[in-house]
């Protein structure tokens, strides 16, 4: 029996910064990080950290995050992401 090696695919994560317009009870307002993969809003996030976190579960690895600001100043980021099949 012959393994095959791990097989990657590549894609484009886009991570918007996008306060909150809605509080629940007894939580504070903070910012939410949108993060949608290849244009797929897949959820979001309090931290940056916790977008890494939410991207690696889903099975995508990312290094580096690229700074794009929106045209309304707000900060956005970029990552080129892989995942890893079998």
């Amino acid at each position: 029996m012959r393994l095959l090696p791990n097989q990657h695919t590549q894609h484009e994560v886009v991570v918007t910064y996008k306060p909150k317009k809605k509080v629940g009870s007894g939580l504070d307002p903070m910012a939410a990080w949108h993060i949608k993969i290849d244009d797929e809003f897949i959820g979001t996030s309090p931290t940056l950290n916790g977008v890494t976190h939410l991207l690696y579960d889903k099975g995508y690895k990312t290094w580096a995050f690229r700074r794009c600001p929106q045209k309304n100043g707000r900060p956005r980021f970029k990552a080129t992401v892989i995942k890893v099949t079998n």
